[in-house]
C-alpha cells in the first residue's frame, strides 16, 4: 500500500461532450489515484479560439462532474496551466498526444517541471472531436431550408 497518492489532471473545454473526452478522462483515471479535471471557462476558451463553447461553462462542469471516473472539478481559468496547479496541486497533467512534440507541448512540459509536475501524453481520439461536431452543426444549420 503507498503512503502517498497520485494526483492526475486533466484540462479542457469539454465542449459538446464526446467519445475523445471520454477515452481520454478514463485512461488518465487509470494512470493516477484521484482524477481532478479542469473545465476551461468560457472567457478562457474564447481567448484560445476566437469563439464561445456551445455548452455554457456551469453545464459543462456538471456534465463532467456526472463521470464515475472522475473524483473532483474544478475551473480552469487560464492557458497556463501553473495557474491551475497553484489552484489545486497535481502530480500528473495528461494531454492527448497530438500535443506532443509540439511547441506548446514542450511550453507545456517546461512549465509543469517548474512546479513538481510531469506531463503524460495519452492517445488522441481522431475520429472525434468538438470542433468536427461543432462544423457539422454548422453544415447542418447553413443546410436547413428557411421556414416561411
Amino acid at each position: 500500500m503507498r503512503d502517498l497518492s497520485v494526483v492526475g489532471y486533466v484540462p479542457g473545454g469539454f465542449d459538446m461532450l464526446h467519445v475523445g473526452h471520454l477515452n481520454i478522462l478514463r485512461a488518465a483515471r487509470e494512470r493516477c489515484d484521484r482524477l481532478v479535471v479542469g473545465v476551461a471557462v468560457d472567457e478562457s476558451l474564447v481567448a484560445m479560439k476566437g469563439r464561445p463553447p456551445v455548452i455554457p461553462h456551469a453545464e459543462r462542469m456538471e456534465l463532467v462532474a456526472s463521470l464515475r471516473f472522475v473524483d473532483e472539478v474544478v475551473p480552469d481559468l487560464d492557458r497556463d496551466k501553473r495557474v491551475a496547479w497553484r489552484a489545486r496541486p497535481f502530480d500528473v497533467l495528461f494531454k492527448g498526444d497530438d500535443w506532443a512534440g509540439t511547441e506548446k507541448g514542450d511550453r507545456l512540459e517546461r512549465e509543469m517541471a517548474e512546479v513538481g509536475a510531469r506531463v503524460v501524453y495519452l492517445p488522441y481520439t481522431a475520429s472525434t472531436s468538438s470542433t468536427m461536431l461543432r462544423q457539422f452543426l454548422t453544415a447542418g444549420v447553413a443546410a436547413e431550408p428557411a421556414s416561411a
